[in-house]
């Protein structure tokens, strides 16, 4: 099998499992969480989690990576910046979790399409597409009886993915 198919093949598998995943856990998101509440500081857990991985982004990209400009510090700050923004400011815990769930989906969509397309159609359509996701996310809670769809949650859905693909973007500048 030729290369750039296999590379293809795995990176759409990846998306798909990944999507697939965020959807099959739809269901049990509510009570789990509410399960955590209830036992230990569980908002306060997932900010140190959340803040300990862009610590990890951060401090990886500055020790491995040189930049020749300072666009992509300004990039990466910005990010950041986003992602702390939204530490503060969103007050559940399970919707900051957001966040990693769909930074996570447009990395492995960008790298399938980015097989077949130009870098530029590639971070489009890797957000489009993270967006639609996001979109069909919150179709399907709809249709739970535990859940409801949330407008907020649909643009918390795109502002995520459009936050990994910030960091996708300052990594590819640098070559790794």
């Amino acid at each position: 099998m030729d290369p750039k198919r296999q590379l293809r093949k795995k990176y759409w598998v990846w998306a798909a499992g990944w999507t697939l995943a965020i959807y099959a856990t739809l269901y049990l998101v509510r009570p789990i969480c509410e399960f955590f509440k209830e036992t230990i500081p569980f908002d306060l857990w997932v900010n140190i989690f959340l803040a300990a991985c862009l610590s990890g982004i951060a401090a990886i990209f500055f020790r491995k990576y040189k930049m020749t400009d300072g666009s992509g510090y300004v990039l990466l700050l910005l990010a950041i910046s986003g992602y702390a923004y939204g530490l503060v400011t969103i007050p559940y815990p399970e919707e900051k979790i957001h966040f990693l769930e769909y930074g996570i989906l447009v990395y492995l969509i960008f790298r399938a399409l980015r097989l077949d397309h130009g870098t530029w159609a590639a971070y489009a359509g890797a957000f489009a597409l993270t967006a639609a996701l996001g979109w069909g996310d919150e179709g399907l809670q709809h249709l739970l009886p535990n859940r409801y769809y949330q407008t907020s949650d649909v643009v918390l859905n795109a502002v995520s993915g459009l936050l990994g693909l910030m960091l996708v973007y300052v990594f590819q500048r640098t070559g790794s």
